[in-house]
C-alpha cells in the first residue's frame, strides 16, 4: 500500500458511490473525476476535500475518514477539526488524513476560559487541532505560530460569547493595546473579558452580560494580572 493511501477509506467511499458511475459521482461531489478515482482506490483526500464529499453524500465525517465511530455520544471526541470562520461553523473529523498546505493547524489547549469565575487547571498539551485557512489568518494579522484555541465557560459574555464557544486567541498580544476582548489570567483563574485601560493606570474588566457588573483593577493590582492573549475570533459547533 502506497503512502497516503488507505484501502478502508476507498471501500467506504465505494459504498457511498454504489452503482453510480465514477463520472456522475465525482460531479455530484464537485470533485475532479481523476481525483475521485484516486480516492476510490484509497488515496486520502485533503481536509477541505473530505469535508465537501461528506457534505454532499451526507456521510458521517469520522466514519468516512477513518471508519471510527468513537466520536458518537458517550465516546471520545475528534482529534482534528476543520474550522471555516466565514461560514460560522466548526466541523469535526477523526485523523489521519492529509491536510492541504492552505490550512494552518492551531492547537486547542486543555484550558477553559471562564466567562464568569472559578479556578481552572491549565495544561499545555493540545487536545486536538483546528485547521484554519492560512490566508484568512494572515488577513486578520494572526500569526499561526502564536495562535491557540481555548473553550469558553460561563454566561457573563453572552450574547457575544456563549458557554462552549471556541476562542481563537493570539498569545503574542500580552499587553492591552485597545478596548478589546482578552484572556486574563489571575492566579489559577482564566477569564475572558473586555478590558478597558484608564488614564490612571487602572483596568476595567467588563462582561457583555449586563447581569455582571464591571470589575475594577487598581493600578497597584495590574501587575498581578497576566494578559494571555487577545480573542481574535470565536465560533461554535453546529
Amino acid at each position: 500500500m502506497k503512502e497516503g493511501y488507505d484501502d478502508g477509506f476507498g471501500a467506504r467511499l465505494r459504498e457511498l458511490k454504489g452503482s453510480e458511475s465514477v463520472n456522475a459521482f465525482a460531479k455530484f461531489c464537485e470533485v475532479p473525476e481523476a481525483s475521485m478515482r484516486g480516492y476510490l482506490d484509497g488515496k486520502i483526500p485533503t481536509a477541505d476535500r473530505a469535508l465537501r464529499i461528506a457534505r454532499k453524500t451526507k456521510a458521517d465525517f469520522e466514519w468516512l475518514i477513518s471508519g471510527d465511530e468513537s466520536h458518537l455520544p458517550g465516546t471520545s471526541g475528534a482529534q482534528l477539526v476543520v474550522a471555516r470562520p466565514t461560514e460560522g461553523e466548526v466541523a469535526y473529523f477523526q485523523t489521519p488524513f492529509a491536510v492541504s498546505p492552505e490550512f494552518a493547524m492551531i492547537p486547542r489547549l486543555d484550558v477553559q476560559a471562564s466567562a464568569g469565575g472559578g479556578r481552572l487547571a491549565i495544561s499545555e498539551d493540545p487536545l486536538e487541532y483546528l485547521a484554519f485557512q492560512a490566508v484568512w489568518l494572515r488577513s486578520r494579522g494572526i500569526n499561526p505560530a502564536t495562535a491557540r484555541i481555548l473553550t469558553a465557560r460561563g454566561d457573563s459574555m453572552e450574547e457575544t460569547i456563549r458557554d462552549g464557544d471556541v476562542l481563537l486567541i493570539d498569545t503574542s498580544i500580552n499587553r492591552i493595546k485597545d478596548n478589546a476582548i482578552y484572556i486574563v489570567v489571575y492566579g489559577d483563574m482564566v477569564l475572558v473579558k473586555r478590558v478597558h485601560g484608564r488614564l490612571n493606570g487602572s483596568l476595567q474588566l467588563i462582561s457583555d452580560n449586563p447581569r455582571y457588573p464591571p470589575e475594577e483593577v487598581t493600578s497597584a493590582e495590574v501587575d498581578q494580572l497576566n494578559i494571555a492573549g487577545r480573542v481574535m475570533w470565536f465560533g461554535r459547533t453546529i
